[in-house]
This record gives structure tokens, C-alpha cells and sequence, in this order.
């Protein structure tokens, strides 16, 4: 058993298949599990508000930005800190 659950979404566009996003992470997040994006915002300016109000939720849940593909390597990691960091400094 895990103390947490997190499901990390990352992408440069809005969802265009499938069931609406909301929709899907209502019933995740009504099982414990949290939602955390990176929104890849070049080509989409305003996609981290999409995944804002679509695409993240549960507890803490937050969305990291990165401007372009190329700053997705600093942005992942700066995610991933902001995941693990809170567990390890409590400790």
C-alpha cells in the first residue's frame, strides 16, 4: 500500500478524443488520487488554465508550465521536485 497517489499528465494541446477530461478526473480524484500537469504552452498560450480547469485535481494538485519543448526538461524536474520534496523534508 502506498501513502499516495498521483498521476502525472503532461502535453502541448487541449484533449480532442475520448471522454471529456473533467468528467475522467472527477472519478479519479474520487478515489484518493491526485492530478498534477505540465502544460506546454507554446503553441497554446493559455493551456495551463485549460489543465487548470480541466485536467488536475485531489489534493495539492498543481499544474507546471513549461514556454516550449525545450524548457520541458527544467519544467519536469521542477515538477517532480515539487512532488517529492514535501515527503522527504518531513521526515
Amino acid at each position: 500500500r502506498c501513502w499516495r497517489r498521483i498521476i502525472d499528465v503532461s502535453g502541448d494541446g487541449r484533449s480532442n478524443v475520448g471522454p471529456e477530461p473533467g468528467d475522467a478526473r472527477d472519478v479519479i480524484v474520487d478515489q484518493g488520487i491526485t492530478i498534477n500537469g505540465l502544460a506546454i504552452v507554446s503553441d497554446e498560450p493559455d493551456l495551463n488554465i485549460y489543465y487548470r480547469d480541466n485536467v488536475i485535481g485531489g489534493a495539492g494538485a498543481f499544474v507546471i508550465v513549461a514556454a516550449n519543448h525545450e524548457s520541458f526538461d527544467v519544467a519536469i524536474r521542477n515538477k517532480l521536485l515539487r512532488e517529492i520534496l514535501p515527503r522527504i523534508t518531513r521526515r
